[in-house]
C-alpha cells in the first residue's frame, strides 16, 4: 500500500492534535483496502467491495468497525510509517433497521480474501460480540482459505488442530447465523459460511467448495469450470447444502435482512411481535375452493399459505430444493411462526430422503429459536421406488421423526387433505408431549395407514385375482373404501379438534399463536442444542 513517505508520525511528544490526525490518516489506508486497481477489478467483476457490501446491509453510519488500524506496518529508523497493508478482514457492530448486528466480511482485494502476514478473523471480534452481547451474526464471504504461499512464507506446513472451530459453533448454538456467499469460496472460509442458519448465494457470481477446480484437477483429474463444481444450480437446487439463491447482491442482503426480522436475537428470547395491519380475523375467501373437488388435481400450495398469513408475507427457504416440502416464516397477528406446508405439484406431497432432511432441519431452527410452527399438510406418504430407496428415504424419514418428537415448540396443523403413514407421522407428532395436539381438519381432508390405491392392491392382492374381472373387482373395493375416508367420520372420531370452514383457518392459527406466547417464554430458557446445517 503506497504510503507517503515526505509525512511525518506521531512520536511521544507530538501534538495531541497530530496523533489525531495520523489515527484518520491510517485509517484512510485501511479504507484503500488492496488499492485503486483491485477496487476497479472487483468492481469490473460486478461485485462490491467488502466494506460497500456492509455499508448497504447496516443502517446509514451505524457501523462502528473493529480494528481499522489494524495491518502489516514497516517503519524507518526514525519510526515513520513507510508501508502499511491493511487486515484482509473488516468487522465491527452495526444495525439493521434499528436493531444492533456483529457483521464481518472477507476483503477479496487483498490475497484474495487469504489470511496474509497480518489477518484479522471473525474469533478476534465479530463471533465474541454476538454471544456475549446476545446480537445476530452476519458474516459476507468471498475467500479462498488457506494459501500455500503463506506455508512458503512461514517456512513449515502447519498440523490443522481444529482450534478456530469451537467458537463457531458456540455462535450457532446461541444467536441467528446468516452468511452471504459473495464470490468464490473455498476452504475454512466455506465452512465458516454453512456453518449458518441461513446462507445465500448470488446467481452467477458465487461458488462454494472445499477446493477449487485446479485441486480437482490435480486430485481426481475432474475437469470443472467453478460454477459447474460449485454454483447456485449445483448446490441450492441439487445439493441443498445452501438454502436460497438471489439475482444480485442487493437481493441478497434483502433475504439476510428478512430472515433475521423473524428471530429473536438469541436462543433464549421470543421473538417480538410487529404490527403488520391485517387483521387477525381476516377471512380469505379464496381458500374456501382452494382445493379441488377432484382429489388427483394440485393446486398453488404457496397461495394458500399466502392467503392465511399477515399481509401474504412468506419468506421461502430452501424452496428449489426437496420441494415436495415447502418451509419458511410468516407472521400471524404480527408474532413470528414457522410454516411447514406440502407442494403436491412435486413428487404429489410425497416425503423423500431430501424432504426429510429439509424438514428435520426447519423443526430444529424452529424449536432453537422457540417458533410456534403452523403446518399446513397433504403428505401421501414416503415416496416410493427404486430411487427413493437408494437415497435411503426412510432411515432420513425417521430423521425427520426424532426431530418432531424432541422438539418442544407448540404447533398447530391443518390437515387441508392427505395425511398417510409414517411420512405423515413427522408432523402429526410435532409439538410439546404434554401438550394439546392441535389440528384441524378441511373438508377435503383424507387420512390414514396407507392411501387407499396402494392399501387395496396389497391387502386384497389374492381376491382380486381371483375375480372374473379383476379391475373392475379392485375399483369396487376402492370406492367402498372411499367412503370411508371422510373427514367427517374422522371428526366423529375426535382424530380433529373440529371440521372448519377453511376460510376460519387464519382467525384459529393467529388465536393459537397467540396462545402460545407464554409457552415460548419458557421454553426459551431451556438450554438448546446446536442446529446442524
Amino acid at each position: 500500500m503506497p504510503v507517503d513517505r515526505t509525512r511525518e508520525s506521531w512520536k511521544p511528544g507530538m501534538s495531541w492534535e497530530k496523533a489525531v490526525e495520523d489515527i484518520e490518516y491510517i485509517r484512510g489506508l485501511g479504507r484503500e483496502m488492496g488499492g485503486p486497481e483491485r477496487v476497479e477489478r472487483q468492481h469490473l467483476g460486478g461485485r462490491y467491495t467488502v466494506r460497500e457490501r456492509i455499508e448497504k446491509m447496516v443502517d446509514a453510519g451505524s457501523f462502528i468497525e473493529s480494528g481499522p488500524m489494524v495491518g502489516a506496518a514497516e517503519f524507518d529508523e526514525k519510526g515513520n510509517l513507510i508501508e502499511f497493508s491493511p487486515g484482509g478482514y473488516v468487522m465491527g457492530l452495526g444495525e439493521i433497521d434499528g436493531r444492533p448486528v456483529a457483521i464481518g466480511g472477507d476483503d477479496f482485494t487483498i490475497s484474495g480474501g487469504s489470511p496474509h502476514n497480518v489477518h484479522k478473523v471473525p474469533a478476534d471480534f465479530v463471533q465474541p460480540l454476538a454471544v456475549q452481547y446476545g446480537i445476530p451474526y452476519v458474516q459476507l464471504i468471498e475467500g479462498v482459505g488457506h494459501s500455500s504461499k503463506s506455508d512458503e512464507a512461514s517456512g513449515h506446513m502447519g498440523l490443522p488442530n481444529g482450534g478456530m472451530w469451537w467458537r463457531n459453533i458456540e455462535v450457532l448454538r446461541q444467536v441467528p447465523c446468516a452468511a452471504g456467499i459473495m464470490g468464490a469460496v473455498a476452504g475454512w472460509p466455506a465452512a465458516h459460511a454453512l456453518l449458518s442458519h441461513f446462507t445465500v448465494m448470488v446467481k452467477g457470481q458465487s461458488q462454494i467448495f472445499p477446493s477449487g477446480p485446479p485441486v480437482v484437477r490435480r486430485a481426481i483429474g475432474e475437469q470443472l469450470d467453478k460454477e459447474e463444481l460449485g454454483g447456485h444450480m449445483m448446490h441450492v437446487h441439487e445439493s441443498g447444502q445452501v438454502d436460497n439463491e438471489a439475482e444480485d447482491e442487493e437481493d441478497a442482503f434483502n433475504q439476510i435482512k428478512k430472515f433475521i426480522s423473524f428471530l429473536p436475537n438469541t436462543t433464549n428470547d421470543v421473538a417480538p411481535r410487529v404490527e403488520t395491519g391485517d387483521p387477525p380475523d381476516r377471512r380469505a375467501e379464496g381458500l374456501l375452493n382452494i382445493i379441488p373437488t377432484n382429489r388427483k388435481r394440485s393446486y398453488d400450495s404457496r397461495k394458500l399459505i399466502e392467503m392465511v398469513v399477515d399481509n401474504g408475507d412468506f419468506f421461502e427457504m430452501r424452496r428449489h430444493w426437496a420441494g415436495a416440502i415447502i418451509t419458511g416464516f410468516a407472521r400471524l397477528d404480527g408474532y413470528s411462526v414457522g410454516i411447514i406446508g406440502s407442494d403436491p405439484t412435486k413428487m404429489a406431497g410425497a416425503m423423500d430422503g431430501d424432504a426429510a432432511d429439509k424438514y428435520e432441519h426447519f423443526v430444529d431452527l424452529c424449536d432453537a429459536f422457540n417458533l410456534p410452527v403452523v403446518i399446513f399438510l397433504d403428505m401421501p406418504g414416503f415416496m416410493l421406488g427404486s430411487h427413493a430407496e437408494r437415497k435411503a428415504t426412510m432411515r432420513r424419514g425417521v430423521g425427520a421423526l426424532i426431530a418432531s418428537a424432541e422438539a418442544k415448540v407448540p404447533k398447530v396443523e391443518f390437515n387441508v387433505r392427505k395425511s398417510y403413514g409414517v411420512a405423515a407421522d413427522a408432523p402429526n407428532s410435532l409439538g410439546h408431549p404434554n401438550g394439546l395436539n392441535l389440528r384441524f381438519g378441511w373438508p377435503a381432508g383424507e387420512w390414514g395407514g396407507i392411501p387407499i390405491e396402494g392399501g387395496v392392491a396389497a391387502a386384497y392382492r389374492r381376491e382380486i385375482e381371483n375375480a372374473p374381472n379383476p379391475d373392475a373387482h379392485r375399483e369396487m373395493i376402492e370406492n367402498r373404501l372411499l367412503k370411508m375416508r371422510s373427514p367427517f367420520r374422522a371428526a366423529h372420531k375426535g382424530d380433529v379438534v373440529d371440521l372448519i370452514d377453511p376460510r376460519d383457518t387464519r382467525r384459529l392459527a393467529c388465536t393459537f399463536v397467540k396462545l402460545a406466547q407464554p409457552m415460548l417464554a419458557k421454553l426459551a430458557q431451556r438450554e438448546k442444542r446446536v442446529v446442524r446445517p
